[in-house]
């Protein structure tokens, strides 16, 4: 007989063997005694909690020989069939795989089908948050009014992404994580039947580590079980690539007393063994949060270590060697650097009272230089030059643009839109129309000029060029074949007749071109024109 992973191979056959989700197991095998079996089910929850594994329970029940029944017997055929699933009357569909609305038109056109030797056909659909909007249009008719001998099971560990209309029409049953003891109890279980030899210690381990999913706490339980005939907890580090408990240990009592050779010296020797430090991090953050739980007198000591660990996790995942981030955030906790205190309530306040009055002096300043771009200008009184709060002219903007492109680039690394980033790298900034910011892309990166058209990467990537630039702008995307050479500047319109004039007066060009600029240089206005000869 072929081998079987020890998931499958212990995975609960009836309502009786399903540990960890008691309410949901008691409304089910009420409703099947009562005889009050709804057409459609929804198991929301996370991977590994038991949703599928319930609704082939559920599919039993319903088609046992002896029921509808919250004890099938698992001897007759439709039981045995279910089981090995080779049953003709429960279908299973990967709602990832089939997602489109002609699978779903093919569903609907099976469904009409009475079942085999039994009293429901039930549709067993995973992952159904995959399907198409259409797909779950097409499935509402059929999903209200279906046929009598069908009931629909969905599964999904996304259910907000389910429509509305879809949730109004099933009952929907909420799947937790399992607890630690439910884990490491199952684990001891299994391990007594498979024969295996675990520490009581290492399964705990194990049970840390697999997220609440007992799925992945019998896969992780099968590779120790493969590694060594003992299974202890050294083993399951590693096999899962962990820290050992020791090195935990010591790195947190290092840590606590500012042991800096120690501390240093075992995250270098983590990183020199391949270790993942981020997990290696959360261990040590788990490890302190223990601490606090217990009621340590250096309470606040401890979670500001929490802190500084969790950010230097967060910024590993932009960096090449977490090694550094790890030390640094080490030598801030024993107090080696600088550390970075946590802002109390009082000092939040004041700056967000700060920054309010910042965001209203900006506005005043915005809407006062708009309403001088707007009033008319007058020719009895020069106007006084002005300080500039922002760049005033479109060739001023486009040069501050093209000359300090890169910092811009870098402000949005700085901001954490690496994507933005990376797609406006790809273009080339060419210049700035009045509130516009053109930026030109080659024909071959078109894919790069309609991600960051998209809303989720335009909006970000605006606010924070609007904020480099001072005022508010918006992006421009073209390609470059697509820009037009700028138009020749239009002739000067004839300037008109001052009073007094007559026809026949003409003045020369020259002198006319002489006039304007000498009045926009030393301001001034024009009393009288000189006379033709």
């Amino acid at each position: 007989m072929a081998y079987v992973s020890l998931y499958r191979k212990w995975r609960p056959q009836s309502f009786a063997e399903v540990v960890g989700q008691e309410s949901i197991v008691t409304t089910l095998k009420n409703s099947l005694d009562m005889g009050r079996v709804s057409h459609a089910y929804l198991f929301a929850g996370p991977r590994g909690t038991g949703k599928t594994t319930v609704a082939r329970i559920l599919a039993k029940g319903l088609n046992c020989e002896q029921g509808p029944t919250s004890t099938p017997c698992g001897s007759c055929g439709e039981c045995e069939t279910i089981a090995a699933g080779t049953s003709l009357n429960v279908i299973e569909i990967d709602g990832a795989s089939n997602r489109r609305i002609e699978d779903v038109r093919e569903l609907r056109g099976q469904v009409d089908f009475t079942p085999i030797n039994a009293r429901y056909k039930v549709y067993i659909i995973d992952e159904v948050h995959m399907l198409t909007p259409e797909a779950f249009n097409a499935l509402l008719k059929t999903l209200e009014e279906p046929p009598a001998h069908v009931v629909f099971i969905f599964a999904t560990t996304d259910p907000n992404r389910l429509p509305a209309t879809i949730l109004s029409r099933v009952q929907r049953y909420d799947f937790g994580r399992f607890t630690l003891e439910d884990i490491v109890n199952r684990l001891a279980q299994v391990c007594q039947l498979e024969g295996f030899a675990a520490q009581r210690e290492a399964l705990e381990l194990v049970a840390e580590h697999a997220g609440g999913s007992m799925r992945d706490a019998l896969s992780i339980l099968e590779k120790c079980a493969a590694f060594s005939e003992t299974i202890t907890a050294d083993t399951v580090a590693e096999v899962l690539g962990i820290a050992p408990a020791q090195q935990i240990e010591g790195f947190t009592q290092a840590l606590m007393a500012g042991s800096k050779g120690d501390a240093l010296e075992i995250i270098d020797a983590l990183y020199n063994q391949g270790k993942d430090l981020a997990l290696f991090a959360r261990s040590v953050m788990a490890r302190l949060r223990k601490e606090i739980l217990r009621g340590s007198e250096d309470e606040a000591r401890y979670l500001q270590a929490i802190e500084t660990l969790a950010a230097s996790v967060r910024e590993m995942r932009f960096v090449q060697d977490p090694r550094m981030l790890l030390e640094v955030a080490a030598l801030r906790i024993m107090g080696g650097m600088p550390a970075v205190p946590a802002a109390s309530a009082v000092e939040l306040t004041s700056l967000e009272e700060k920054i309010l009055r910042l965001e209203q002096q900006i506005a005043s300043l915005q809407e006062q230089l708009t309403k001088e771009r707007r009033s008319p200008q007058t020719a009895e009184k020069p106007t006084p030059a002005r300080r500039r709060v922002v760049l005033a002219s479109d060739a001023e903007s486009t040069a501050y643009l093209l000359e300090n492109w890169p910092d811009f680039l870098a402000r949005l690394r700085a901001e954490r839109l690496v994507q933005c980033e990376a797609f406006l790298k790809e273009g080339t900034p060419v210049q700035v129309k009045g509130d516009r910011v053109i930026v030109a892309f080659p024909r071959d990166r078109g894919f790069h000029k309609a991600s960051i058209e998209q809303a989720d990467h335009r909006d970000p990537t605006q606010r924070v060029l609007s904020k480099w630039m001072g005022r508010q702008v918006r992006l421009e995307c073209v390609f470059q074949d697509e820009m037009e050479a700028e138009p020749e500047a239009a002739p000067p319109a004839p300037k008109a007749k001052e009073p007094g004039q007559s026809s026949k007066e003409q003045v020369d060009p020259s002198t006319e071109e002489f006039l304007r600029a000498s009045m926009e240089t030393f301001g001034g206005k024009i009393i009288s024109r000189p006379k033709e000869n």
